[in-house]
């Protein structure tokens, strides 16, 4: 059994679809604790789609109903190992 674990920085990018047809495309990024990268990106799909509150909050000015959003992982890099 492997008790390493590493920490990862995993950015992201939300698109939010406005029922209008306007696009916001809003980044960001986290730091998650797990044992692989995989993991990392498994961990942050499941909070975000299971999740009790939003990776990030619907951009300022946003104006109207969102109709929907879709996340994209960017890039997931090692941070710290131990």
């Amino acid at each position: 059994m492997n008790n390493w674990h590493i920490d990862y920085k995993v950015k992201y990018h939300i698109t939010f679809l406005n029922t209008d047809g306007r696009t916001e495309v809003v980044n960001d990024e986290m730091i998650i604790h797990s044992r692989s990268a995989q993991q990392a990106e498994e961990m942050l799909l499941h909070r975000y789609e299971n999740g009790d509150g939003p990776l990030i909050e619907i951009p300022d000015g946003w104006i109207g109903e969102t109709i929907s959003k879709e996340l994209e992982i960017d890039e997931i890099m090692k941070v710290w190992e131990y």
